[in-house]
C-alpha cells in the first residue's frame, strides 16, 4: 500500500504512528533525542519528545487515494509551485536545484 507523509503537532501524535522522517532533538546544540524513520511511536516517546519542546512529527499514513487522484492532485501541485516560481530564472543552477527541491518535497 502506498503511504503519504504529514507533520503533525506533537500533540496529535499517537502510539502506534509510523515516523516518515528521522527524530533528532538537540538542546544546546547537542543531540539529546533521536529516533529513526519508520520508528512506531510510543506513549514513552511521544511524552519524551513533548518535553525536549518538540513541535512537529513527520508520520506516514496510508494513501488511499486512486492513481487517478494522485496525478490529478500532483498536477495542480505542481502548478502551484510553478506559479510560485513563475519569475524565477530557471536557468540559473541554483534556482533549478531550488524549483527541483520544492517540487521533491510537494511530492511527498
Amino acid at each position: 500500500m502506498e503511504t503519504r507523509l504529514r507533520y503533525l503537532p506533537i500533540t496529535d501524535a499517537a502510539e502506534g504512528m509510523i515516523l516518515g522522517a528521522p527524530v533528532v532533538l538537540s538542546e544546546q546544540g547537542i543531540n539529546n533525542f533521536k529516533l529513526p524513520a519508520g520508528h512506531a511511536l510510543t506513549e514513552t516517546n511521544i511524552h519524551q519528545m513533548a518535553l525536549r519542546h518538540a513541535e512537529f512529527v513527520c508520520i506516514q499514513v496510508p494513501d488511499e487515494r486512486s492513481p487517478e487522484e494522485r496525478d490529478a492532485e500532483w498536477a495542480i501541485e505542481k502548478m502551484r509551485v510553478n506559479h510560485i516560481f513563475r519569475a524565477a530564472d530557471l536557468t540559473d543552477p541554483v534556482m533549478a536545484r531550488l524549483h527541483a527541491a520544492v517540487l521533491n518535497f510537494r511530492r511527498s
